[in-house]
């Protein structure tokens, strides 16, 4: 049975003015869809930057509009943004949030794939999502290279030294504060969604000179991967999308 349907009683704790119940190994909020602030993802119509928080919020069954806009439409409303991109997310029609991580720390809350009350927790689920945002910054630039010997040259290094690197420390990582299963912790977290999210744009060939089974031979990482692909809310977010 998946951890996230396990339910442990009774205790509650107060954050950001809304209840909570502390269920096995995370929290899950106790309100209903109604009680939910009305949410707004904007971000490209692709996986990037965004596709962890819109598997949190598809999870939990926490309903969002999920705005996919073009580039075209994206430099009409650049200005509008905190930082001059995206994704934001617009909470009550009113307050933005940028930055991915930020947003994907207040959905994880709300969703209770972060464990927000518990400081170290916490901390171990963040030290893999800014782990995998730093692996993500030199795809960004091999992503953006136009010269083709450098790019072949890029990719080279990326799939020989840089990328196995460090997906090893991921790994013992992983080994060190997961349970086998997930990546921090004994249960479901927005950690597991971005190892799984990163892991899965190398399988689908997106980078076509660095193999698409680069995370493979990793164990914990490779793990994390497939039990997030199991997830039954994961299989019919991808069914659909």
């Amino acid at each position: 049975m998946l951890v996230i349907t396990k339910k442990t009683p009774k205790q509650r704790t107060m954050i950001s003015g809304m209840s909570f119940m502390v269920f096995r190994g995370r929290i899950k909020p106790s309100m209903t869809n109604s009680t939910y602030p009305k949410l707004k993802l904007t971000y490209f119509d692709l996986k990037g930057r965004a596709e962890h928080i819109r598997l949190a919020l598809h999870i939990a069954g926490i309903p969002f509009e999920d705005e996919r806009i073009s580039r075209k439409v994206f430099a009409t409303m650049k200005e509008s943004t905190p930082f001059g991109q995206i994704p934001v997310l617009t909470i009550n029609d009113d307050v933005q949030i940028a930055q991915s991580t930020s947003i994907l720390r207040y959905v994880g809350t709300l969703a209770g794939l972060y464990p927000s009350t518990d400081a170290l927790k916490a901390a171990f689920v963040d030290q893999i999502v800014l782990h995998i945002a730093d692996m993500t910054s030199p795809l960004a630039t091999l992503m953006f290279e136009t010269n083709e010997h450098n790019r072949s040259e890029m990719s080279k290094a990326l799939t020989n030294e840089k990328l196995p690197a460090m997906f090893a420390s991921l790994d013992r990582v992983i080994a060190k504060h997961g349970n086998g299963t997930w990546a921090a912790g004994d249960a479901l977290t927005v950690a597991d969604l971005a190892v799984y999210i990163f892991v899965g744009i190398f399988k689908t060939g997106f980078f076509k000179d660095i193999p698409s089974n680069i995370a493979d031979g990793f164990k914990g990482v490779y793990g994390v991967f497939e039990a997030v692909a199991r997830h039954p809310k994961v299989v019919e977010w991808e069914a659909a999308h």
